[in-house]
């Protein structure tokens, strides 16, 4: 285990969170409940909408199919006090692949729509891009102790999710500005591995890698703007966002996530990121637009 010590003030839990995220109730065929899972967030995590969509398609595939790639637009913050359902649509089921349109709902508001497709393996041929060099984890500095050493410079809405008991373990490489208004690169990369050893096929690892494809991507188009993205006047949230799997891996062992940002204008800004297992094989490739609103005044008890 590599968790937060015991005397975390907030009740969010990672293991309970992945029971009961997943714990699907199915009220009519292809359509499922979830209840809330204890939380002290201000709003649902988006990347765990993302990953109960694409667990919630994957109940309805073959099993000899894999997701290769998924593609969700975020429609309005989720509360976490409310359960969510999910509707699955069918679009399509061949020999080779099967398409899936998932609505994720909270009382009948839409809070995501996602399409996944999934595939049957075959041999042919492959390439990758090389993975960057960078330092190893083991001498990094993990982002829960960053957080702890930002301390109440941290503003409060933030808290709650920086400082809960996380799912995954980030070590980033280079500095991890919270509130600063140098121009930066558009580029960031962290280690990360989920917080405890996770028994499951692959489907099970994609979810989670899901889960995990959410946090920094988008704030790496932040840097060349100036803002931080614990800045009390921006105003941010994931627009849309997209995966496709190429590789096997496990997310209880190490990864790199390499991100860039190629733009940003109109209030928009658009990360990438490269998904690396450590022995270099590219795994995964993640894009992401988000908001990225200046405001007159500062944002106060909300995200």
């Amino acid at each position: 285990m590599h968790c937060l010590p015991d005397t975390n003030p907030y009740i969010d839990d990672p293991e309970r969170e992945r029971r009961l995220a997943y714990a699907f109730e199915e009220i009519a065929p292809d359509h499922y409940r979830v209840a809330p899972v204890p939380s002290d967030l201000l709003r649902l995590y988006g990347g765990m909408a993302l990953s109960q969509c694409l667990a919630a398609a994957r109940l309805t595939v073959p099993q000899d199919k894999v997701a290769h790639s998924l593609h969700a637009y975020f429609l309005q913050p989720g509360l976490i006090d409310r359960a969510v359902e999910f509707s699955v649509t069918r679009e399509s089921d061949g020999r080779t692949f099967s398409n899936r349109t998932v609505r994720m709902t909270q009382d009948g508001a839409p809070i995501l729509n996602l399409m996944a497709s999934f595939k049957a393996p075959e041999p042919s041929g492959r390439h990758g891009f090389p993975m960057p060099d960078v330092p190893e984890p083991e001498g990094l500095t993990s982002l829960a102790e960053l957080v702890a050493q930002y301390g109440d410079r941290l503003p409060e809405r933030h808290r709650p999710f920086w400082r809960r008991r996380q799912q995954i373990d980030w070590r980033p490489i280079g500095m991890f500005p919270f509130d600063e208004r140098d121009v930066r690169p558009a580029t960031r990369s962290f280690w990360f591995r989920l917080n405890d050893t996770i028994d499951g096929p692959l489907d099970v690892h994609q979810r989670l890698l899901a889960y995990a494809s959410d946090l920094h991507i988008f704030h790496t188009a932040l840097g060349p703007l100036g803002i931080g993205w614990a800045n009390d006047f921006l105003q941010s949230s994931s627009l849309d966002h997209a995966i496709w799997f190429h590789d096997d891996f496990r997310v209880d062992e190490w990864m790199l996530y390499a991100m860039d940002s190629p733009a940003a204008t109109d209030a928009l800004a658009l990360g990438r990121g490269n998904i690396f297992r450590r022995d270099g094989a590219l795994v995964a490739t993640v894009s992401q637009q988000g908001l990225a609103r200046m405001l007159d005044q500062k944002r106060e008890g909300k995200l």
